[in-house]
């Protein structure tokens, strides 16, 4: 059954829509919001996941190689990033003529709280709907920060040395 699909989240969130196992593609309205239309059979499942790179096991190499890309940070146009990880999955049970569904990420408070709310015009089961705060992230950004700023130091360092010798010939 087709189904009408409204997504809205915060800024700097990176959101994975899927719908039983599959990525849905949506499209941004005039108001920022996203959208869809898809074929929603009785008991799918959707799950909304927001994670960041600094999460993967190859954070470091990433943030680097980005840093780097960016002109050692100066072109740096990535909008704010996500403070906690969350997960948001529901059963969906469209039985309705003109089925609905919207789905709104919260700022939340902390561990345990909800991530996300579901408005529809049909019955749904919420299965998981948490953030989960990790102290990785934190120590992981503080991590990258430091070994940017080093990065700035040595080159300030090794310009000024080059203009030295440079200089004394």
């Amino acid at each position: 059954m087709m189904t009408d699909i409204k997504f809205r989240t915060v800024t700097g969130a990176n959101p994975v829509i899927m719908l039983d196992g599959k990525r849905v593609k949506f499209k941004k309205n005039s108001f920022g919001n996203f959208e869809a239309k898809a074929d929603i059979p009785d008991g799918a499942r959707l799950k909304l996941i927001c994670w960041d790179t600094i999460l993967s096991p190859l954070w470091l190499l990433w943030e680097m190689l980005y840093f780097i890309v960016s002109f050692f940070g100066i072109f740096d146009f990535r909008k704010d990033r996500i403070k906690r990880a969350f997960e948001f999955e529901a059963v969906l049970h469209p039985t309705t003529a003109d089925p609905k569904a919207t789905l709104t990420v919260i700022r939340s408070g902390g561990e345990g709280s909800p991530a996300a709310e579901l408005e529809c015009n049909f019955e749904a089961e919420i299965i998981k709907n948490s953030y989960s705060d990790y102290e990785l992230i934190k120590k992981r950004r503080i991590i990258a920060l430091i070994i940017k700023i080093a990065a700035w130091v040595a080159l300030i360092a090794s310009a000024i040395a080059v203009v030295e010798n440079t200089m004394g010939k």
